[in-house]
């Protein structure tokens, strides 16, 4: 690990491309005999047709000009990605918030969707996923929100019920804006409710309220054995979310220049601290501080989930980090590489599947113009990715100075 972060360390622009090389194969090989362990749990657990996957946006609602080409569906199939995650907008298909003639609609993009990517050989997560109305509800109001997602949920498994068990499956709430307290109990009593209407399909359930995987670790599993149990990772979020302009209250939307890997008492580290403080900036300042508090590389990311490996091998309880990436605005390329290489190891070692965010905004698997992110793609897919043929146009290019990079 050491020669890792020497790498990343002391190599200059000159070397770029050598050094983003050298990184990926290190940290992809750094813990090989875990990986073996980690596919053997997975062939038992896991459904496999959601172990490696990306999130796909904007879809229901479908906007017309977030449609992403057929070619490049299916050029990441071959590569090896077998799943994609649809975010469905909650005030879309729950009553509370609109008329049957949105949620019909709403359902016809989720039918159009769900059906293109089934013809390509994808298997599909139906994720419910809340804007800010619906997230202000749960807050403010539970037992509310509550019973608009068990309305909500009827419809929706209704709708999934006619598509193979085995390729699409249902995801209750993506991040919920409660305490566990309040959403482990109610959860129940949803996932009943949904399997009364799906009897055999995966559904998918994570904790209140970031699906953290230490708390998940606490988790007890629920009594049904096709549920499969979600979790998201975004750590240290001042690096993943530097210049994250969506959320201009958080420290790490002012933040740049944040390393991946670091040591404990990182010089560049304590000197961007150092500066923040002296332009009046005391949260980005500690921020930056409580980062440099310790080690963050590859080694520390794969500790973080051997705590979930054990609670997952304890119970047979299949898990799905569905949500993982780095904003590229202001990491730095190799940096950003790295810890989703890191990231992809820790996560399969403990026989975990995956799904990337996201597909093409700022956090995404495209580049600029649009095209296949080779690199990105050789730090989440290195058997396979090795072999590609040159990039094939995606979608039309994004900026990456708007904020397409929300969630």
């Amino acid at each position: 690990m050491e020669l890792i972060n020497h790498e990343l360390r002391s190599s200059n622009a000159s070397s770029f491309s050598r050094r983003e090389t050298i990184l990926l194969s290190l940290v992809t090989s750094c813990f090989s005999g875990a990986s073996v362990v980690g596919k053997d749990r997975l062939a038992g657990l896991l459904p496999q047709r959601i172990a490696k996957g990306f999130n796909l946006p904007d879809q229901v609602p479908f906007r017309s000009d977030r449609r992403a080409k057929d070619e490049t569906l299916r050029r990441l199939r071959s590569l090896g990605m077998s799943h994609v995650r649809i975010p469905v907008r909650a005030e879309n298909v729950l009553a509370r918030y609109s008329g049957p003639a949105t949620i019909s609609s709403s359902m016809d993009d989720l039918d159009g969707a769900v059906e293109r990517l089934l013809e390509i050989g994808y298997s599909v997560s139906v994720d419910l996923h809340p804007g800010d109305e619906f997230i202000a509800l749960q807050r403010r109001d539970p037992e509310s929100a509550h019973r608009a997602l068990l309305d909500g949920w009827t419809n929706l498994a209704n709708r999934i019920r006619k598509w193979p068990q085995e390729s699409v499956f249902a995801e209750l709430l993506n991040e919920p804006a409660q305490t566990d307290e309040v959403w482990r109990p109610f959860v129940e009593t949803l996932a009943k409710a949904v399997r009364a209407i799906l009897p055999k399909t995966f559904i998918l359930v994570g904790p209140a309220p970031f699906h953290r995987a230490e708390a998940l670790a606490r988790w007890r599993p629920l009594d049904d054995d096709r549920i499969v149990y979600v979790c998201h990772f975004y750590d240290p979020m001042i690096f993943t979310h530097q210049g994250a302009s969506w959320d201009r209250s958080s420290a790490w939307a002012r933040a740049a220049g944040v390393p991946f890997p670091s040591a404990a008492g990182d010089s560049k580290m304590l000197a961007l601290a150092a500066d923040a403080a002296a332009k009046g900036d005391a949260a980005l300042a500690e921020g930056l501080r409580k980062m440099a508090a310790r080690v963050w590389n590859a080694e520390t990311i794969f500790a973080q989930f051997a705590e979930l490996g054990r609670w997952s091998a304890k119970h047979s309880a299949p898990v799905v980090v569905n949500e993982f990436g780095v904003l590229k605005w202001k990491a730095r390329r190799a940096d950003r590489l790295a810890w989703l290489a890191a990231v992809r190891v820790a996560i399969e070692a403990q026989g975990f599947g995956w799904a990337h965010w996201d597909y093409d905004t700022a956090f995404g698997l495209l580049d600029e113009a649009g095209e296949i992110d080779q690199e990105a793609i050789l730090a989440l897919l290195p058997e396979t990715a090795r072999s590609t043929a040159p990039s094939v146009k995606a979608t039309k290019p994004i900026t990456t100075g708007s904020e397409r990079g929300t969630k």
